[in-house]
């Protein structure tokens, strides 16, 4: 059996990327983000938007294999969060939406005419199932920390509660009781901002999945955390990359610094974790493709460990530049900001790895189980 990514699939991730470095503000040292609507509009023109829809509802009818490679052309680029978050809200709305909510949805989404976001975290809680959002009367009311892409988004896709129970609700910006508040962040282009509902009106068609709430939360949480591995792992490989590449080229003591042991070292280890990295974010986005029965536990490994990698790599690349790593106007610190922004995003780490430790436990338990009742 072939694993290896197929023309086309390779294609794509060197098309997406080549149309992100027609922007290099995105990557520049700068943290504003006039660049970002030029950018979303190239990738719409480019189709990106219609790849996850299925044929069906109009658009092409890719899987989120098909798209693993672009979407770490995505993260190597910096591509503003709001198009991994419109990527992300669109394969929910292909799983889960009805009929009326598909109708609604996947076109605009498909042809770039709407921004999507989504809405998970809230203060205080590190734990993304659990949310103080609620849904009372038809109404809903809360408030949501670090929303990526917050700033651009006309669709939020939003975690909720009804009587305990876990929901999925989609909410326009338009919405009367919708409030935008943009955060002071470590990463200000990547568009982060407070969401507060305040006794928002909701119709029938805005629930998500809402027969089987906890069910498309998992979902979405998965889903999610790959793609978020995904982004990690393009910036950990284009870090790695850059410092390389300086690393062939930079004197010190009459030879290039990439002759000495401890830069040598550094490379290699940093190559070998970015090999590993990206094998643990494929087998994710293989698993929650095919809906095989470890999705979450791939999911969350991926993304704690990638967005790990991507952190220490943007850190080596930065300590192997020397002095110049640490100016503004290298840029280098755009992708340690970013990494630091997606290390945290969708679950810190010690809920991913918990979340894993739980799977692999209750695993062990199911195949003691089998093995007792066997005998």
């Amino acid at each position: 059996m072939d694993f290896a990514f197929n023309e086309e699939q390779q294609n794509l991730a060197e098309t997406v990327g080549n149309v992100l470095a027609d922007y290099p503000a995105l990557a520049g040292p700068d943290l504003d983000r006039a660049a970002d609507g030029d950018a979303w509009d190239a990738l719409a023109a480019l189709g990106l938007f219609s790849l996850l829809v299925p044929e069906a509802d109009g658009g092409v009818g890719l899987t989120l294999v098909d798209c693993a490679l672009a979407i770490e052309a995505l993260g190597a680029g910096l591509a503003p969060p709001v198009v991994a978050s419109t990527l992300l809200v669109t394969e929910v709305i292909a799983r889960f939406g009805s009929s009326e909510q598909r109708a609604r949805w996947l076109g605009p989404l498909a042809a770039g005419e709407v921004r999507a976001a989504i809405a998970v975290a809230e203060s205080g809680a590190e734990d993304p199932t659990r949310c103080a959002t609620q849904m009372r009367s038809g109404a809903l009311s809360g408030t949501k920390i670090a929303v990526a892409g917050a700033a651009d988004a006309d669709l939020f896709l939003v975690t909720a509660q009804d009587r305990g129970r876990p929901l999925l609700v989609l909410v326009e910006r338009s919405a009367a009781g919708v409030t935008v508040r943009h955060h002071e962040s470590l990463d200000p282009s990547a568009g982060l901002a407070a969401v507060g509902f305040v006794a928002v009106p909701l119709e029938a068609p805005s629930l998500l999945g809402a027969d089987r709430g906890e069910a498309v939360l998992e979902t979405l949480l998965d889903l999610a955390s790959t793609v978020h591995a995904g982004l990690a792992i393009g910036i950990a490989g284009r870090m790695h990359d850059v410092a390389v590449e300086y690393a062939k080229t930079r004197e010190q003591f009459g030879q290039v610094i990439g002759a000495f042991q401890s830069i040598k070292h550094r490379c290699a280890d940093t190559a070998v974790a970015v090999e590993a990295g990206r094998a643990t974010a494929y087998y994710a986005f293989w698993s929650c493709s095919e809906g095989m029965d470890d999705r979450s536990r791939s999911a969350s490994s991926a993304k704690a460990y990638c967005t790990e990698i991507a952190r220490d790599a943007s850190n080596d690349a930065i300590q192997i530049h020397g002095g110049m790593g640490f100016t503004w106007e290298l840029g280098l610190h755009r992708f340690l900001r970013r990494a630091k922004i997606l290390e945290h995003a969708i679950g810190t780490p010690s809920w991913h790895y918990a979340r894993v430790l739980a799977a692999a436990l209750a695993m062990r338990d199911e195949a003691g189980t089998a093995s007792r009742a066997a005998a």
